[in-house]
């Protein structure tokens, strides 16, 4: 008796590992067409791309963000933002209100899409990256200090962001914080 409820136990396990090849399967050629596409992305610009670096952490990043550009073979205009001090609390609503103010501008000039160069605390890279989302295509560089050159790492996708709706960044632009 006890043989035969090993045998079956034997082959429910065999039946549960099939789903989880499975699984395994379908992430794997999920992961290779996400970098696929990455890829294709890097490569090719929209009409009218501009990039936006923006320098919180003492230094201003444009010259290398232009020698970036230079060195690849691609033209475009750079916005900078560039502020010293740091990010605090008592200062961040006012610095996302300029990056509100440029995003407009850059809206106002037909940008179609966004090239992001961050040198900023996490916090505001985020707040950042909220702010950005589910306007133009944004491709995020990413500071490669052992090559010394930036490379881009991933796009910001549209999508939903609870918490962030209309009214909470038109008290962010009116100097109204919640």
């Amino acid at each position: 008796m006890w043989e035969w409820i090993g045998n079956i136990a034997n082959i429910i396990q065999i039946l549960s590992a099939v789903p989880f090849l499975l699984t395994a399967w379908w992430f794997f050629v999920r992961a290779r067409r996400y970098r696929k596409r990455v890829e294709e992305m890097e490569k090719t610009l929209t009409e009218r791309p501009m990039a936006l670096a923006i320098s919180l952490a003492g230094t201003d990043i444009t010259g290398q963000v232009r020698q970036f550009f230079e060195s690849n073979g691609m033209k475009m205009e750079i916005r900078s933002y560039t502020r010293t001090g740091g990010v605090t609390q008592k200062t961040i609503h006012s610095m996302l209100s300029d990056i509100l103010k440029i995003k407009s501008k850059m809206t106002e000039e037909g940008v179609t899409e966004v090239h992001l160069f961050l040198a900023c605390p996490l916090v505001f890279a985020t707040a950042v990256g909220a702010i950005l989302d589910n306007w133009v295509p944004v491709k995020v560089y990413h500071l490669n200090r052992e090559a010394g050159t930036y490379e881009f790492w991933t796009p910001l996708y549209k999508g939903f962001i609870p918490g962030l709706e209309t009214s909470a960044l038109k008290e962010i632009i009116e100097g109204e914080p919640r």
